[in-house]
């Protein structure tokens, strides 16, 4: 028997080599969990440009939304592990999900195999031009002042880093807010600007625009350190908040069981596209951190998770996030 699938084997791993050489040799499908129009769909859709000019194949974008963006991420985790469907992954339906759901439908660390996580964002504190509120001082008075949750905040929906800063908002100041859930985050900022929500977190990309238009006014910065891109406003932590530090990272995954060859390929090309200085420079400018120009590995990528894993379930238990 040994003499016989020693050549089966070999033809095997012969076949599998061809198929990575080769690769890619059709499209590639880009999966995306959350909404178009979003910060993170920008992003990727930047990037699956850049992909489909330097692998000569087109890298195409498809929104698949819901549950928190379970749905697009298990439809990520089920595909072909063959580099033909990869997927955008965040903080967001990688980590955060995992505790507000029982079943989110796939585990992810078993089944994907990342890729390069290839930029992180702030999220900022606004409310609508119209509003009387100037400062996180004044809304947190507005708060304790109204009965329990009359002030809302609004966000891209359940388990995202917008609801994540709410929560932990609330909780740092010893306040309820009350949470609305849109399906996007131009939903969610509309809201806003409409006057139907008191205030909300979002992604520098996402309301950078609409700070620059006047609809939105910024009151502080979620992360520890001031923003390059509005490095005019404070810190919450500046405004009062101790220890208060929210942001999100985005990243690539394939399907688990994708040849590590393949993997190679594609964090070399992302490599090679966030080095491009004209991309750093409209990327930084929109608001996004971007890491240094050597592209972090997968296994780099892959001890983000576990550490992340470990650490923020149990923030979110404390600051009372739980699914609605």
């Amino acid at each position: 028997m040994a003499a016989v699938a020693a050549p089966v084997l070999l033809a095997r791993a012969s076949g599998a080599c061809g198929q990575t050489e080769s690769y890619p040799s059709r499209p590639i499908t880009i999966i995306a969990p959350l909404a178009a129009g979003s910060a993170a769909d920008s992003l990727i859709r930047d990037l699956a440009q850049q992909l489909s000019g330097l692998l000569g194949q087109p890298a195409m974008v498809v929104n698949r939304v819901g549950a928190g963006g379970n749905i697009g991420t298990t439809a990520i985790a089920r595909s072909a592990p063959d580099g033909y469907t990869i997927g955008q992954v965040s903080q967001g339906n990688m980590v955060i999900n995992t505790a507000l759901y029982r079943d989110t439908g796939y585990d992810p660390i078993r089944d994907f195999a990342p890729i390069a996580v290839v930029a992180a964002m702030s999220n900022v504190m606004v409310v609508s031009r119209h509003s009387p509120f100037r400062s996180v001082r004044e809304v947190v008075e507005a708060i304790r002042a109204k009965p329990s949750g009359m002030v809302t905040y609004s966000s891209s929906g359940v388990g995202t880093s917008m609801h994540v800063a709410g929560a932990m908002f609330a909780r740092a100041t010893g306040t309820e807010l009350t949470h609305v859930p849109y399906t996007g985050a131009p939903a969610a900022m509309t809201a806003i600007i409409s006057g139907d929500v008191d205030t909300g977190f979002f992604n520098i990309p996402a309301a950078k625009g609409l700070i620059a238009a006047g609809d939105l006014r910024p009151l502080a910065i979620t992360t520890a350190r001031r923003s390059a891109s509005l490095p005019d406003l404070p810190t919450l932590e500046e405004a009062g908040l101790r220890d208060y530090d929210v942001s999100t990272w985005l990243g690539f995954v394939a399907p688990a069981g994708t040849p590590p060859a393949i993997i190679e390929r594609i964090h070399g090309a992302l490599d090679q596209i966030l080095s491009r200085p004209a991309l750093r420079e409209k990327l930084t400018a929109q608001g996004f951190d971007l890491p240094p120009l050597r592209l972090g590995g997968p296994a780099e990528f892959s001890r983000l998770i576990q550490d992340d894993l470990a650490k923020w379930p149990a923030i979110m238990r404390a600051a009372g996030v739980k699914p609605e």
